[in-house]
């Protein structure tokens, strides 16, 4: 349950953001998502809805993923998707699952199992379907690609050493540590960005000035970042980092789902079988997961 609410709290972050992303720049939608974001956290610790565990020995293991997901995946992934186009970045990020597997394999020493392999090759069929089916475009942009591989690379290292540290670190923590990273980061670039271009007061403004922001800002806060870091690094800590890249795809799904409800997008033929394709290959790998576990 974990794995598909993270999923589908990312998934649902396009029809909130959709009206922002082109008029206000990525950094200033980071700054403001993770700033406010450490805000929520800042209070349920003040009400003591939540507690930190934070020691010397964990500072390490934080802080390292906290560099992976979200500093280096966001930085990568933001300026890849700016260098490339949506079709060439969904694609390139749906092979997110494949790659971690690799680094599982290398770095926690597991392998997959056969079912969960066949899972994984279903949903990415059916997300390289539905991408496709809504119209495929390139621009052959190579630092594009690279920086898009940087963050499937970044992203698939953080989920393998989330799962290494899943009983060493407590979820809060790492949760905490990910989002006061990020705000660090990313707040600090927005601010040296508007500096610059001496408009910091639109900065400061923008919740007030755009009521579309201030609604895409608090659902990627609350919703894309408070909660779904804290139930991804759940899942992985219960599912292990390659059984849960099985729900990935769900993200896909997900956004075809509320781009048609929310802002009656159409959806063709193609991109329903897409999704079928999607949820059929999560139901394999972790069906058959479950069933293999049994006695």
């Amino acid at each position: 349950m974990a794995g598909l609410a993270t999923e589908v709290l990312y998934g649902g972050s396009f029809a909130f953001t959709k009206s922002v992303t082109g008029t206000i720049d990525p950094l200033t939608l980071l700054g403001w998502r993770f700033v406010v974001a450490l805000a929520a956290l800042l209070v349920l610790l003040a009400t003591r809805l939540i507690r930190l565990r934070i020691t010397r020995a964990t500072i390490r293991p934080l802080l390292l993923l906290a560099v992976f997901q979200p500093v280096l995946y966001y930085v990568a992934e933001t300026f890849g998707v700016m260098r490339t186009t949506a079709s060439e970045s969904g694609l390139i990020v749906a092979a997110i699952p494949v790659v971690i597997i690799v680094t599982a394999a290398l770095i926690l020493k597991s392998r997959p199992s056969g079912w969960q392999v066949a899972g994984i090759a279903v949903t990415l069929a059916g997300v390289v379907t539905t991408v496709v089916a809504g119209g495929f475009t390139a621009r052959f942009d190579l630092a594009g690609y690279g920086l898009l591989l940087a963050a499937v690379v970044s992203f698939s290292l953080y989920a393998a050493f989330a799962e290494r540290y899943a009983h060493a670190v407590s979820d809060v923590d790492k949760t905490f540590t990910m989002v006061l990273l990020g705000a660090v980061v990313f707040g600090t670039a927005a601010v040296i960005e508007h500096g610059a271009d001496g408009t910091l007061g639109t900065l400061v403004r923008l919740p007030v000035d755009r009521p579309d922001f201030a609604l895409a800002v608090a659902y990627l806060a609350l919703g894309s970042t408070v909660g779904a870091f804290f139930l991804q690094n759940v899942a992985i800590g219960a599912l292990g980092s390659t059984r849960f890249s099985t729900f990935i795809g769900v993200t896909t799904v997900t956004t075809l789902v509320t781009g048609a409800i929310v802002l009656r997008e159409t959806l063709s033929a193609a991109q329903f079988l897409g999704g079928a394709a999607i949820l059929a290959g999560v139901s394999v790998a972790n069906r058959r997961a479950a069933t293999t576990a049994c006695p």
